[in-house]
């Protein structure tokens, strides 16, 4: 399992986050979005300036938009394997 960023992978294939490297603050905009260790998430889109959609499989949330540097710093493996 090699952790790769969110903003780094395909869109539409479900990955479970397993890490977020991050200050206190951006963990903590994180768990008050409902993003948690462990949470299985799909990416919406692909941008290049705009933020990056997401949404929580695991919470069964709506879209949830995060900035590409917040997107940056939670690492994901696929979900399938």
């Amino acid at each position: 399992m090699n952790p790769t960023p969110l903003d780094q992978v395909p869109v539409n294939a479900p990955q479970r986050i397993v890490e977020i490297r991050a200050g206190a603050e951006a963990k903590r905009k994180l768990l008050a979005m409902g993003l948690h260790v462990g949470d299985i998430v799909v990416k919406l889109n692909d941008p290049h300036w705009s933020p990056v959609l997401i949404r929580n499989l695991t919470s069964n949330s709506t879209k949830i938009a995060i900035g590409q540097g917040l997107a940056r710093k939670m690492l994901v493996a696929d979900a399938r394997s």
